[in-house]
């Protein structure tokens, strides 16, 4: 695949928990890294002076991407300097959250629709986002500063409204969960590793992670994942439920907040097809992977006819 080509792994076995990261199968193993130094340079130089082209990675700067892959980001330290250079810490961090966030908001704004987001994804964005992501992750997994650094961008200070569904949110975050909550749900979509880069940010806490996007939309991506649900996740919803200042982990919204039936009242029949199509698919990927065995109850409700029945406070 010679120097601009790299190869992915993931690192799991037959389930695959929250402390298991993505990593890459680097090309220039550490012992050698050193000798090729000035490409690392070279690549992430592009980057910073490479421009987006209408929203798009300009043909060199995807081959810079595909070059920083290969590299590790911690070791020699030598090449831990060029990620980070001492004076300019965050140059080349910036930039490639940089250039991440303009295609992320470019894409959910223009596919608010969260019906078109996959297809947009996969037919134009997939080879564009999802290296840009997997550069993010390692960077954050192996960096504290990092995480650090990167969660306030994504999370500014004060600025989560838990009175607000995480996906109505203003800002970086509800995008990013916007993305993750798309069906499309491969161990290398852009769905799927959004989940990754969102899980590395929160540290890795799958309780704190549901709790800031709401369970409803890490479902998906757990079942990609294999995580299982922690089981006082569970417990906290029956205990919480009536504690007024408390988070519901299903929507990551205030239990105070919770008012299905005006919110159902408030949907048009086409938000509502919408919802209940995002559910199926939900339902059937928990049935198959065994983490719960239940009917599934919209294609019980297609079934019986009672899509037509149901009005709004059903």
């Amino acid at each position: 695949m010679g120097l601009c080509g790299y190869a992915l792994k993931w690192i799991h076995a037959d389930k695959i928990s929250s402390e298991k990261k993505l990593v890459l199968d680097d090309s220039f193993p550490p012992d050698k890294a050193v000798d090729f130094i000035l490409l690392l340079k070279v690549a992430l130089d592009t980057l910073d002076k490479a421009p987006l082209e209408d929203h798009h990675l300009a043909s060199s700067t995807k081959q810079a991407v595909a070059i920083v892959m290969n590299f590790s980001t911690i070791e020699p330290q030598a090449i831990r300097d060029v990620w980070l250079p001492k004076g300019h810490m965050w140059k080349h961090v910036d930039t490639i959250f940089g250039l991440f966030k303009d295609i992320v908001y470019h894409v959910v704004d223009t596919f608010s629709d969260d019906n078109n987001l996959p297809s947009a994804i996969a037919d134009t964005y997939q080879a564009e986002l999802t290296p840009l992501m997997l550069v993010l992750v390692r960077l954050v997994s192996e960096h504290p500063d990092v995480r650090e650094h990167l969660f306030y961008k994504v999370y500014p200070k004060d600025a989560i409204d838990f009175a607000v569904l995480p996906e109505n949110r203003p800002g970086m975050a509800a995008k990013l969960v916007r993305l993750m909550r798309s069906p499309d749900s491969g161990p290398f979509s852009v769905s799927t590793i959004t989940g990754d880069l969102l899980l590395a940010l929160l540290g890795n806490d799958i309780r704190q992670f549901i709790l800031t996007v709401g369970y409803g939309n890490a479902a998906g991506y757990m079942v990609a994942r294999h995580i299982e649900i922690p089981a006082d996740i569970i417990e906290q919803v029956r205990e919480s439920s009536s504690e007024s200042g408390a988070v519901n982990p299903v929507t990551g919204r205030y239990w105070s907040q919770e008012d299905t039936n005006q919110e159902l009242a408030n949907m048009t029949d086409e938000e509502k097809e919408r919802e209940a199509e995002r559910l199926f698919v939900l339902f059937e990927r928990l049935n198959k992977t065994g983490i719960i065995k239940t009917a599934n109850p919209v294609r019980a409700a297609a079934e019986s006819g009672r899509f037509e029945e149901l009005d709004d406070c059903d």
